[in-house]
């Protein structure tokens, strides 16, 4: 934090409120005073205070049972405005319908959103027979290579965190996370910058996802074709690789993107 930015107590109590929720959305779930002002650097009395007034103004809300903190009403109902004038959807969406034009296929677009994919803008193929692709809906880990494609560029503490929340969360849920084989294809998927599926949420449809990254060099997005499945096609997954990630690349490219972007274009 550079001091001779930051002159006012105000302007400091801002980036401190934006750390906490920044944490918050990151957890995925309540969290305590103790632990946020473990992992921010802070005292448990400073951290309480700031969230004592962003818990009247609805940004935090605690739980009845006073175990944490978790995001707020007012944030939930900001979400739908934000949305629809976040900047990488205005940017992505003419690329995006360049490709879909070329493929003829479903697209969508997903940002990080507390270790999961939070899709934000889609198109469809206009086939008969298309995936109901909705805005608002979120995609985790292990089933989804969108998801997968996120957390892979995502901080390690992020990663970490989510595989230890599932772990936690979902014991009854029949859905098989292994820890290092999902570690194993972060790895994969920073190596080759794409994931794919031959039908991840059992409803017939493929999906391959690729990275978006911005002028800072962190990821920014997931893009994502989700196509018809075609059962023993050995070139399914490479079906429309090339040019989902041309696509990627380009929109990567024009969110300022230099040094991931020359990343990518490697592995074309």
């Amino acid at each position: 934090m550079n001091s001779k930015k930051i002159k006012s107590s105000t302007v400091h109590s801002v980036v401190v409120a934006s750390q906490l929720l920044e944490f918050l959305a990151e957890s995925g779930r309540p969290q305590r005073v103790t632990d946020i002002a473990a992992h921010l650097g802070m005292t448990k009395a400073r951290v309480s205070r700031h969230l004592s007034t962003l818990s009247d103004l609805g940004l935090v809300a605690r739980m009845p049972d006073k175990s944490g903190y978790r995001l707020g009403p007012t944030l939930f109902r900001l979400s739908n405005a934000a949305l629809d004038q976040y900047e990488i959807t205005n940017v992505a969406y003419r690329y995006m319908v360049l490709l879909r034009n070329q493929i003829q296929e479903s697209l969508l677009l997903a940002i990080p959103a507390g270790g999961d994919a939070l899709i934000v803008s889609t198109i469809s193929s206009g086939k008969p027979l298309s995936p109901q692709l909705v805005r608002g809906t979120r995609w985790s880990i292990p089933t989804s290579p969108t998801a997968s494609v996120i957390l892979a560029f995502s901080p390690e503490f992020v990663r970490e965190r989510v595989l230890a929340r599932r772990t936690e969360r979902e014991p009854e849920r029949e859905v098989i996370l292994d820890s290092d084989a999902q570690r194993a294809e972060f790895s994969q998927i920073q190596r080759d910058f794409h994931a794919f599926n031959e039908d991840p949420h059992d409803a017939g449809f493929s999906v391959l996802s690729a990275p978006i990254f911005d002028h800072a060099e962190r990821l920014e997005a997931a893009l994502s074709v989700v196509m018809n499945r075609r059962p023993g096609s050995v070139n399914q997954e490479l079906r429309y690789l090339k040019q989902l990630k041309s696509t990627a690349l380009e929109i990567s490219r024009a969110l300022g993107s230099v040094e991931m972007a020359e990343k990518m274009a490697a592995t074309l």
